[in-house]
């Protein structure tokens, strides 16, 4: 696929990179910042050109005539939605995606269509990742939540601790554990190394663990790997920037917020913005005013400002004066792997690796519904709409052990009228089917993407 990207910032950057890995896409990147794109050339086998992006004749220099798709991610809102005007326009280009943030454009979507301005897909990472946090926040224990088939199902990473009830057994003793309790393990990481999940491994201390299961039944598997996280009532959230204004109003109904912002102004609009949230005037690094804040009762301490090197400090000061856990928002990969190394930042969230997986789902081939990316983008699970009859399809029809899946490819569940089935050897695939998949190797995507494509005679 030909893939046009507008704007070599974070996200940008992040696309390119992961796009860029596979070898059947051809991507081409415009950013007004030659050193932004000397640095991409560097790293990436990437063709960039230098301009203003929504400038016909750089959008030319970078061959838009024969692109499939446009991701429009520049800093402005008003030149992606103009790009994107232009690519339908000017140069027919089938796919147009663009990150909008500004609200007062977002609440009117009659803005957005092919006879106004024509984008096929538009992202908004502040959404994304907050919603992402919410579903953190809502199940004490869990490392990642995703949600497939609106949250009828759940993907959920978690770290198996020793003196558990299924630490030191077989995978398959979990079910004798929650007889009644669909769940299945979907994969499972080892010193950062993934290794197969059959019915006979054995679950270590330490382990990643990644399960599929209702999102009823989350806190009653998370009790067979680790001691019981209770529910989180008094949160802290330094930063009140979009992520951080937009989560208080969310939290602020079933816990006790506060807000640490610095900058005065915005003290006095979130202020006016929220009903049940303390905002602080102040630095988050401020010792002080997190001891009289109460930091040694704080449950959750969320480090969600606009910079990597502040969230992972401030993130280690509260550990360290008495928060029972961090979470830090962190974009840059030298930052997110100081943070991992650090025993005092509980979790780290990637803005730009939430927004890749908001974006693959139209970049995949087939009917593809969900898409995350996973392991810094080593590792991918997918929602695939499953289509044809016996005759035009390599699964329909099929149980799970006779379709021929890659190694390293793991049928997680199924959804079919609204019911949840787990994945299982003897499973038979039928038209219609959401069919829920996690890949440990994504380099194995092309091989999943045709054994789920219709054929036709």
């Amino acid at each position: 696929m030909k893939i046009l990207i507008l704007g070599a910032g974070q996200v940008g950057a992040t696309l390119a990179k992961y796009l860029g890995s596979d070898n059947d896409n051809d991507i081409t990147i415009i950013d007004k910042d030659e050193s932004n794109l000397s640095n991409l050339q560097r790293h990436l086998d990437v063709k960039t050109v230098c301009g203003h992006a929504s400038y016909p004749n750089v959008l030319e220099e970078a061959d838009i005539k024969n692109m499939d798709m446009v991701i429009a991610v520049t800093r402005s809102d008003e030149g992606n939605m103009l790009a994107c005007q232009m690519a339908h326009t000017l140069y027919q280009v089938e796919k147009k995606v663009a990150r909008i943030r500004t609200a007062e454009y977002l609440h009117r979507k009659e803005l957005f269509s092919p006879n106004a301005i024509p984008i096929d897909f538009i992202i908004t990472p502040e959404e994304l990742v907050t919603n992402y946090i919410k579903r953190v926040v809502e199940e004490p224990g869990a490392e990642q939540v995703f949600e497939f088939e609106n949250g009828l199902v759940q993907l959920v990473e978690t770290r198996a601790y020793a003196g558990t009830p299924i630490v030191g057994h077989p995978i398959k003793d979990l079910h004798e554990h929650l007889p009644k309790t669909r769940v299945r393990i979907v994969s499972l990481y080892r010193n950062g190394k993934a290794i197969p999940a059959s019915g006979e491994t054995v679950i270590r201390d330490g382990d990643r663990v990644y399960f599929m299961t209702k999102k009823a039944s989350i806190s009653k598997v998370i009790k067979q790997f680790r001691r019981e996280d209770k529910a989180y009532r008094n949160i802290i959230i330094a930063g009140g920037g979009r992520i951080g204004l937009n989560l208080a109003k969310f939290l602020e109904r079933d816990h006790h917020v506060r807000i640490v912002e610095v900058n005065k102004e915005r003290v006095s609009k979130i202020a006016d913005e929220l009903n049940n949230t303390l905002v602080l005037l102040g630095n988050a690094s401020d010792e002080e005013l997190l001891l009289e804040e109460g930091i040694e009762s704080t449950d959750l301490f969320l480090a969600l400002t606009d910079s990597d090197e502040i969230n992972v400090i401030v993130s280690i000061l509260a550990k360290r004066l008495g928060a029972h856990k961090t979470i830090a928002l962190v974009k840059r990969n030298v930052y997110e792997d100081l943070a991992k190394q650090s025993e005092d930042v509980d979790m780290v969230i990637s803005p730009d690796q939430i927004t890749v997986s908001g974006i693959l789902a139209h970049i995949r081939k087939g009917d593809t519904m969900m898409v995350y990316s996973l392991r810094q983008g080593k590792s991918e699970a997918i929602e695939v709409i499953v289509h044809g009859d016996k005759h035009h399809s390599d699964v329909v029809g099929k149980t799970i052990e006779q379709i021929n899946l890659p190694d390293g490819v793991v049928v997680g569940s199924v959804v079919r009228n609204h019911e949840v089935i787990m994945g299982s050897r003897t499973l038979v695939i039928k038209e219609g089917d959401h069919v829920l998949l996690v890949l440990t190797d994504v380099s194995k995507i092309h091989e999943v993407e045709e054994l789920f494509e219709r054929y036709f005679d």
